[in-house]
């Protein structure tokens, strides 16, 4: 039996590989074209075990800052055979959250990570996707939407080539063109960010986005420190173990077909 090049690349993604321990990485957030100062930021970094090179993901967390199981979550990834950087927002800005204001500064540091993970020999600079997860998912769309690529100073030819959102608020791109192929998974009961507007984001779209909507699964499914359910800021939050299996099940099969 012969495989097409696409059907072998599925399969390797697929199937599990070693990842190596993860690491603490400094690098800076990305200088607009009009000029000022660059902020240092970390990120924590895992990688599968091996020569490379990889494709990588670069993952946005929410406003309450990194999720309780990031370093799951990057090993996951790592063991599917990505390059994973966890961007860490707040621990150079010494920020605890920012649920209730507008946090600028998210893009530069998705693309601050970019042009980082991009230079790196373990990876293929040409397949490299962002994964955001609800505040982060908002920047993840925004990047999906290519409006603010240009605004930064990016190395030549590096950029995202697919986005995943996990419950974002669809309504902040409620008429945007999402350019780049794009997964949003959000929870049908999420009372934060309505799966409604992510489906009527979706319909807005001509071709590339797959929406997926849970039943019975509401804000910030896949974060554990919320079995039971809490109210956060004024957020009713609730893991759903289904749920976030499901989720990282599809993401996986995403990112194999679009890296």
């Amino acid at each position: 039996m012969r495989f097409s090049s696409f059907a072998l690349a599925l399969l390797a993604a697929l199937a599990p590989l070693s990842a190596a321990a993860e690491e603490l990485v400094t690098f800076e957030t990305a200088a607009p074209r009009a000029g000022g100062g660059k902020t240092a930021i970390q990120g924590y970094l895992a990688e599968p075990k091996g020569a490379g090179p990889f494709p990588a993901v670069v993952l946005l967390h929410s406003c309450l800052g990194l999720p309780s199981n990031r370093r799951a979550i990057g090993e996951a990834i790592a063991r599917w055979g990505y390059v994973a950087l966890f961007v860490d927002d707040f621990a150079t800005r010494g920020l605890r959250e920012t649920c209730s204001v507008d946090f600028n500064e998210a893009l530069a540091d998705a693309y601050g990570a970019l042009a980082f993970i991009g230079r790196s020999p373990h990876v293929d600079p040409t397949r490299i996707a962002a994964v955001g997860f609800s505040q982060g998912a908002d920047t993840a769309l925004q990047i999906a939407a290519a409006r603010a690529a240009p605004a930064y100073v990016i190395p030549d030819g590096l950029r995202f080539r697919a986005v995943a959102a996990f419950y974002p608020p669809c309504a902040n791109e409620a008429e945007a063109a999402l350019r780049l192929p794009t997964l949003i998974v959000i929870g049908a009961k999420d009372a934060v960010t309505p799966a409604a507007d992510c489906e009527a984001l979706a319909k807005r779209q001509s071709a590339g986005v797959k929406l997926i909507v849970y039943p019975g699964a509401g804000h910030v499914f896949d974060d554990p420190q919320f079995a039971g359910g809490r109210n956060v800021l004024g957020m009713r939050l609730d893991y759903d173990r289904r749920a976030a299996e499901q989720a990282m099940a599809a993401l996986r099969d995403f990112l194999a077909a679009r890296l």
